[in-house]
């Protein structure tokens, strides 16, 4: 539900109607418009592409140097979209006005529903792609944030902001506490989990998705947390908008700087890069800058490489999911331009679909000597597939699965009656 008035540019003129029904026979009903905000389904549509972007294109050219993709993608698309995740859980759960009492519960229960669904659906994309680094899933982390987010939907965007600053202070320092203790191929163990991961070694899986894992949700979490402050706030607002976009852009250069300085001009790099494995200097200087494995240096908390789970990453990642958003609503809010942006908004509201589409195109090995060429058709499928579909069915077929069952639970536990057979009063 959001207080988005739907008069607002940055509103689709659909709507969706949420019935939230009061206590037991005669009781009131009130009929709730919910308005999809393109700026936010734009976003997530460009976080989207950036993912499969990942995935479909390799992280080093043949030099050994970072592709464009690695430069402009790499660890802000996987940002992004988590963030957007939490502002579509504060959405979820009441925007500005967050539900209280048993209207929270029913809320809780269909989020938990959500997120065993979509951790399932990730452990099953997992078993296609097994050890593999090349495309690591990110739903399964998807399914642990959302369960980790239940007990924040009733606080305060100020107190939400204050919990993603303590989780950027204090994860990287527990991560690379944990492998100073107990060695970095412990953490980098790479790969996907999968059912038989959960069932052989369930304490591997949960430590993969808690630490050792690519998304590792001990850290991402800041970005859920930011997104739900986020998505507390009045997101049909121009100021809001400018904000997100100007101090976005203002903490991603700062950590950059600060980075740089702690690196270059303070000796941090050569500390670094000392420790790594690698047959050259340019090679390890490269790896430290892109692709590090962590190492039992304080100065590895320097590192600006995407995916280092570092104070530095994540504040500048954070940075840049935060201005794509303010950039994505004020754009949007120009008639124009919404309608221009409308089948990326389209491919944003569905990215469950997408994105587990593409992952089964990627498992057939099609046209995977053909990257650019293989990259532009998912794209335009995608777009064209967005568009087409939410013109005749509204969600797409995962999205309308999942909520269909979370939908089941929400709706069981909002029902719930007393053992007189009173109904419960939120």
């Amino acid at each position: 539900m959001s207080s988005t008035d739907a008069r607002s540019p940055a509103a689709l003129p659909d709507q969706t109607t949420t019935q939230l029904q009061i206590g037991g026979r005669g009781a009131t009903t009130r009929r709730l418009a919910r308005p999809r905000l393109v700026g936010v389904d734009v976003a997530r549509g460009l976080a989207l592409l950036g993912m499969i972007a990942v995935h479909v294109i390799d992280d080093v050219d043949s030099r050994g140097n970072p592709t464009l993709t690695t430069e402009v993608a790499a660890g802000r698309a996987s940002t992004l979209f988590v963030m957007l995740a939490g502002v579509g859980l504060a959405l979820l759960s009441g925007g500005q006005r967050p539900a209280e009492g048993r209207a929270r519960t029913a809320v809780a229960a269909g989020i938990a529903v959500r997120a065993l669904l979509i951790g399932a659906i990730g452990l099953l994309l997992g078993d296609l792609f097994g050890e593999s680094t090349e495309v690591e899933v990110i739903l399964p982390y998807y399914g642990l944030l959302f369960l980790l987010a239940i007990p924040l939907l009733g606080l305060r965007p100020r107190t939400l902001a204050w919990i993603t600053a303590g989780v950027v202070a204090v994860a990287p320092v527990v991560i690379l506490w944990i492998v100073a203790d107990a060695g970095a191929a412990e953490l980098d163990a790479g790969g996907n989990v999968t059912f038989a991961t959960l069932f052989e070694d369930p304490g591997g899986l949960f430590s993969a998705l808690l630490v050792t894992g690519p998304y590792p949700v001990l850290a991402f979490m800041a970005y859920l947390c930011a997104g739900m402050a986020i998505g507390r706030l009045n997101l049909s607002s121009s100021r809001l908008a400018a904000g997100l976009l100007a101090g976005g852009l203002a903490m991603a250069l700062a950590a950059q700087l600060v980075s740089s300085m702690l690196l270059f001009q303070l000796g941090g790099l050569s500390q670094v890069v000392d420790l790594e494995d690698a047959d050259s200097t340019k090679e390890a200087v490269n790896q430290v800058l892109w692709a590090p494995k962590p190492v039992g240096s304080w100065w590895y908390l320097a590192v600006p490489a995407p995916h280092s789970s570092t104070p530095i990453d994540l504040l500048h990642t954070l940075g840049s999911a935060m201005a794509v958003l303010g950039a994505a609503l004020l754009l949007c809010r120009i008639r124009a331009i919404a309608s221009l942006l409308r089948p990326l908004a389209a491919a944003g509201s569905m990215t469950l679909t997408l994105y587990t589409a593409h992952l089964l195109v990627l498992a057939t090995g099609v046209l995977e000597d053909e990257q650019v060429v293989l990259y532009l058709l998912m794209i335009v499928a995608a777009l064209a597939f967005g568009y087409f579909w939410q013109r005749k069915m509204g969600q797409g077929p995962l999205e309308r699965m999942v909520a269909a069952i979370a939908g089941l639970a929400r709706r069981a536990v909002a029902a719930q009656q007393t053992p007189d057979g009173r109904h419960r009063r939120g």
